[in-house]
Formats: C-alpha cells, structure tokens, sequence
C-alpha cells in the first residue's frame, strides 16, 4: 500500500472522527443552550418578583410612616389650644408647613406607584428623603412648643 493511500485513508478517517466528535458536541452544547436560556429565564423572572415585592413592602412601610405623622400632626393640632396666642401662631406656622411637608411625601409615594421597576430605587430615595424632612420638621415642631 502506498503511503498516500494510507495517509488518504487516515486523514479521512480522522475527519469522520473529528466531525463525529463535533457533532455530538453541538448536540449536547444546543441542549445546553437551551436549559440555560431556560434557567436565565426562571432566573430573571425571580428577580422582577423579588423587585416587587421589595416595592410593595416599601410603599406599605412608607405609608405606615405617612399615617403616624399625621396622627402626630393631629396632635399637635390639639395642644393649640393649650399655648399663649403668640406661641399659637408659632404653631400653627409650623403646622402649615408640617402640611405640605406631608403632602409633598404623599405626592413622591404616589409617583412610586406608577413608576418602572428600573427606576423605583431612585424614586425610593426621593420617598425617603421627603419622609425624613417631614420627621425632621416634626421634631422642630415639638421642640418650639413651650
């Protein structure tokens, strides 16, 4: 046999082989394929139920906050009667801006409800910032009356 049939034939052989080989690669890499697509999938869903969640458990919370302060505001309402005319106008001052500081925070809560999921942690800042300056003012509030 002459050496290029024998190189022919194994080269040949060595094709079949490798592409033999390939495709029994490519089956296993499609089905590989596709049971990461699905779990890539299953994944990414998780996470926009996880995202959810964690938006609804802040709104709840928030809206807690919301509710204690006005029951705080109410009861700052109620010491009015309590204090000289001149500490009454102090407070009635700080309760109007206690007002708007609140409505302001029920306006950035509300924005939160119809906001992407992409963007509620931004929003979620702005939520809590008004919050905290609505609590801030509060304790300024309290801290003036005699």
């Amino acid at each position: 046999m002459s050496t290029r049939r024998y190189c022919s034939r194994y080269g040949v052989w060595i094709v079949i082989t490798g592409m033999t080989m390939v495709m029994g690669v490519a089956r296993v890499s499609v089905a590989g394929t596709g049971t990461i697509t699905k779990e890539a999938k299953e994944t990414l869903e998780a996470t926009k139920q996880y995202t959810i969640e964690q938006k609804e458990a802040f709104q709840r919370k928030a809206h807690e906050e919301l509710a204690v302060v006005q029951r705080q505001i109410n009861h700052l309402r109620g010491k009015g009667h309590e204090v000289s005319s001149a500490a009454r106008a102090e407070l009635q001052k700080s309760l109007d801006e206690l007002e708007k500081k609140k409505d302001a925070a029920k306006h950035e809560l509300e924005q939160l409800r119809t906001v992407t999921d992409s963007k509620w942690a931004a929003m979620k800042a702005n939520v809590n910032s008004a919050l905290d300056d609505l609590k801030s003012s509060y304790q300024k509030a309290v801290s003036r009356l005699p």
